[in-house]
């Protein structure tokens, strides 16, 4: 179903694709079956850089939306950009070239998502949170409110070179509300990070950590592992 208001350039719209409202999907978008792309949303979306840019934007066009993903109401989606099956992209977040979702991913509202970020299958990350760019996040992660990650310690003096990296998080780690993650530190599997705590050094496997700097303060008890 597609609203009169909605403007599509693709030819390659599944079946029974809802484009809602003022909805744009543009040339290179490849949407599959049983998606819903919500109000305002921009699937496709070609990056215009100009000279304050650090880095080379991917040159791959083509995004893909899988079978049964729903988009809702102000999202942005740019150019190369894959979302897995099953998935569900929250009201006003926006989803930079070069980002792999799996499936049955759930992006909450207002979530920002950088360049070259790969985010497993059934990861959960909430309201208001910023996964900056060059960061993987691996399977059944959970990451609250309001986390907040960087990639560069050096605040961009060098530019956009290979120093600067994101974490790395590993499968079934909980990172908790506020909490702030520094460039390429690693979370190990099964960790939870409490609220309001700075990540600046690697996490061990099934820990939890606290504090600024963060800490470890037990092993994570067999009643709070996920896996």
């Amino acid at each position: 179903m597609k609203a009169d208001s909605s403007i599509v350039y693709s030819d390659h719209i599944g079946s029974n694709v809802e484009l809602r409202d003022y909805s744009i999907v543009y040339k290179y978008a490849r949407i599959q079956d049983n998606v819903i792309i919500g109000e305002h949303s921009v699937i496709g979306r070609s990056a215009t850089p100009t000279s304050v840019m650090k880095k080379e934007l991917s040159k791959i066009k083509e995004t893909i939306i899988h079978e049964g993903v729903s988009i809702c109401s102000n999202v942005i989606i740019y150019e190369d950009v894959i979302i897995g099956k099953g998935s569900l992209i929250g009201d006003n977040s926006s989803i930079m070239p070069n980002v792999n979702i799996g499936e049955e991913v759930l992006i909450s509202r207002g979530v920002n998502i950088n360049t070259e970020v790969t985010i497993g299958n059934n990861t959960r990350i909430m309201d208001n949170s910023h996964i900056t760019g060059r960061v993987s996040i691996g399977n059944n992660v959970f990451i609250s409110v309001g986390v907040t990650m960087a990639n560069d310690n050096l605040f961009g003096l060098n530019g956009y070179d290979d120093k600067v990296s994101g974490a790395t998080i590993e499968d079934y780690v909980s990172v908790g509300v506020g909490s702030i993650i520094l460039p390429g530190v690693r979370i190990g599997k099964g960790s939870i990070v409490a609220a309001g705590s700075v990540i600046k050094k690697d996490v061990p496997d099934y820990v939890i950590v606290a504090g600024n700097p963060a800490k470890i303060v037990s092993k994570v008890p067999s009643s709070m592992r996920r896996n």
